[in-house]
């Protein structure tokens, strides 16, 4: 099950490409940042698998 959801997230991330996803978290990045520090997202998944 693991295993199905992790294709099913990552196929976004295919589609856009390295260059493209390289972009996307350039245009994010201050964002993102942001994002998180706002304290709105956890910065820890809800699987306890790390911080962002």
């Amino acid at each position: 099950m693991e295993r199905h959801t992790d294709e099913l997230a990552a196929a976004p991330w295919r589609a856009l490409g390295p260059d493209d996803t390289g972009r996307l978290a350039d245009l994010l990045g201050e964002f993102w940042v942001a994002v998180l520090g706002s304290g709105l997202l956890p910065s820890e998944t809800t699987l306890g698998i790390g911080k962002v």
